[in-house]
């Protein structure tokens, strides 16, 4: 009777575990509707917008491919209703304007305090972080951000609205939906850092001045209305830049926005930053200034989610290196550029959204929003001025056929070769879906993808 028992039990257990087997409990479904929870809340994004080089000239109705550094009225009031438009849907929680708010003409007084006046407009509940380009002085492009040499006293495109009520250089600062926490802003420079706070989650953006690193070239030269030259107001931003950010915790999620990036240039083969700037580290060490703007963020690069540019008016990415044998070494930032509403050098007017990981501000994706025109003439050369939005958009994802919705931007092209970057980049998105590639106007992308430390 005792082995009989015994048989019993052993069929029994045997029988239990292979209908566990069969079942697989641990593996994971198909249907999302049956995920866990956990894995879900581990995983949420929101979005936020960036504009750049509208180049108003409010004198102008429309403005052609190529013909000057403007955008006209209509298609600057069509970007207002298109922003709105996209609002509803990705519900930012910020927007960044990267720089270059009125055109290259006498009126820049006008344009400046119409783009300000017009982004204060804007539909939600959201704050706007303005940060200064080449355009955005008194006296003229490339010019010092404040018009002269008295600091208390000087005027910048700030002082054209002193009524406002929430203080620059963010509009909208009360906003309900994103928390403007404490900002250290210089006002004669122009760069500042805020700390924002989406949720639970605090974001800290350094806003840099980048003109003041710009090269000088034959059509211009950074001038100091402020009496501070180019050399001693680098020396100043770089020394604040690495002091704040080497101040913060390693834990800590840092944006860095600047209108000029560093690199080369695309169109001019010429340096983007000035090579003959030098610059001393917190170690007193002279570097040129973009070595040394890459090294600070090697060294701080578990802090960084992401670098944002404009000033081109393309769409493009920049990999950044701090060693020469970048080859050999991490990528230690990716700068990712805003396009142009100008459509000067042949781009579709245009401005994006990114999302983000809530839990980290990781950059999971982008999408660009952008205008065409409305006819092209029989050389197939575009040349109507009537710019339109018609609910299009490209992401950065769907142009890499990316499948994994939790990889950022930044692990994707880190991950990519060379020739598949350039590749996908030239067909689509570095004109803005444009089909006017002027040679011309034929933008290097091979040359200018690489930031590199320079010997």
């Amino acid at each position: 009777m005792k082995s009989v028992y015994l048989f019993v039990l052993c069929l029994f257990c045997f029988m239990s575990f292979s209908c566990k087997d069969d079942k697989k409990p641990d593996m994971p479904s198909d249907d999302p509707a049956i995920i866990k929870d956990d894995v879900l809340d581990t995983f949420k994004t929101a979005n936020f917008l960036t504009l750049s080089d509208v180049h108003l000239d409010s004198s102008q109705v429309n403005i052609a491919y190529g013909d000057i550094l403007s955008t006209g009225k209509d298609t600057w009031s069509r970007t207002i209703t298109e922003i709105n438009t996209v609002v509803k849907t990705v519900k930012p929680k910020f927007m960044i304007y990267l720089g270059d708010l009125p055109n290259y003409s006498e009126d820049i007084t006008d344009n400046i305090g119409k783009v300000l006046k017009d982004l204060r407009t804007l539909e939600g509940d959201y704050p706007i972080l303005f940060l200064p380009g080449n355009n955005d002085t008194m006296k003229g492009d490339y010019h010092s951000f404040q018009d002269n040499s008295d600091a208390n006293g000087g005027v910048n495109i700030f002082s054209l609205d002193p009524k406002r009520s929430d203080p620059w250089p963010i509009i909208n600062r009360n906003s309900t939906t994103t928390t403007v926490g404490s900002i250290e802003f210089n006002k004669q420079f122009g760069f500042y850092l805020v700390k924002l706070t989406v949720g639970n989650q605090q974001l800290h953006v350094i806003a840099l001045n980048s003109v003041i690193f710009c090269e000088p070239t034959s059509n211009h030269q950074y001038i100091d209305d402020d009496g501070v030259s180019q050399q001693s107001a680098a020396q100043l931003q770089f020394s604040w830049f690495e002091r704040k950010l080497d101040s913060l915790a390693t834990s800590d999620h840092v944006l860095i926005a600047m209108h000029i990036p560093p690199g080369r240039d695309g169109y001019g083969h010429g340096k983007m930053w000035n090579d003959d700037l030098y610059v001393k580290n917190k170690d007193s060490v002279s570097y040129r200034v973009q070595n040394n703007f890459l090294r600070v963020l090697s060294n701080n690069k578990p802090k960084v989610r992401g670098l944002l540019t404009s000033h081109t008016h393309l769409d493009g990415l920049r990999r950044l290196y701090a060693d020469d044998t970048f080859y050999k070494k991490d990528m230690v930032a990716l700068s990712i550029s805003t396009p142009g509403v100008s459509v000067y050098h042949s781009n579709n007017p245009g401005f994006k959204s990114f999302s983000f990981d809530t839990s980290n501000f990781d950059l999971i994706d982008f999408t660009t929003y952008y205008a065409e025109p409305t006819a092209k003439s029989g050389n197939h050369h575009y040349k109507d001025q009537d710019f339109k939005y018609q609910s299009k958009s490209y992401t950065f994802k769907k142009t890499y056929d990316i499948k994994d919705p939790k990889m950022t931007i930044f692990s994707a092209i880190e991950g990519m070769q060379h020739r598949h970057i350039i590749n996908a980049y030239t067909k689509q998105i570095l004109y803005v879906n444009s089909n006017d590639k002027r040679p011309t106007d034929k933008f290097d992308y091979d040359l200018a993808l690489d930031v590199v430390f320079q010997k």
